[in-house]
């Protein structure tokens, strides 16, 4: 059973707790909290909320390997409630994130690249958007892809996406270790 699935069956009892979810070997991955039926927060591989909770569905829907689910009835404190959003909220939410995330995955670049900020993108006037400013505000404290995915508070296709679009406008460069930026 897919972690969608049990969502859906906690939701359904009015459930009060929390969905653990575990790798094969039961190792703690992050939690699911639900209150009264209601999913009100996550915390999933170190990161809360929203963003955490799409991040592990992903994960179970891509995966290769099965994941365990514990559902654990508990009592929520307030430190765990990052957000209230039904079932139906999240899986629109999901169906239509996931397609974004698959098709940028075709653009996704190595993570072992460094990237620098050029100042073409200044001296060209070129206009650029939310997400573009959050990585160019990345890029100057992570110059590795890897890095800059981990620590950019925006959705995995929307790096993506506006990696591609930097990168077309010229406003970053791909820095390679011998010294040589292309």
């Amino acid at each position: 059973m897919g972690l969608l699935e049990v969502i859906k069956e906690q939701v359904g009892f009015g459930f009060t707790g929390k969905i653990n979810i575990l790798t094969e070997r039961s190792q703690f991955l992050g939690a699911i909290f639900l209150n009264d039926g209601q999913i009100v927060g996550c915390e999933y591989q170190g990161s809360t909320g929203l963003r955490s909770l799409k991040k592990a569905v992903f994960e179970d829907l891509k995966s290769k390997i099965f994941f365990k689910f514990i559902v654990e009835p508990e009592v929520i404190s307030a430190d765990h409630i990052h957000f209230d959003v039904g079932l139906d909220e999240l899986k629109k939410q999901i169906q239509t994130d996931f397609e974004r995330y698959q098709e940028s995955m075709k653009f996704k670049p190595p993570g072992d690249i460094h990237l620098l900020v050029s100042p073409e993108i200044v001296l060209n006037h070129e206009q650029i958007n939310y997400a573009e400013f959050q990585i160019l505000k990345t890029v100057t404290e992570y110059s590795k892809v890897s890095d800059i995915y981990n620590h950019c508070m925006l959705e995995e296709y929307e790096i993506t996406q506006a990696l591609v679009e930097l990168r077309r406008k010229k406003a970053i460069k791909v820095f390679q270790k011998e010294g040589n930026v292309r």
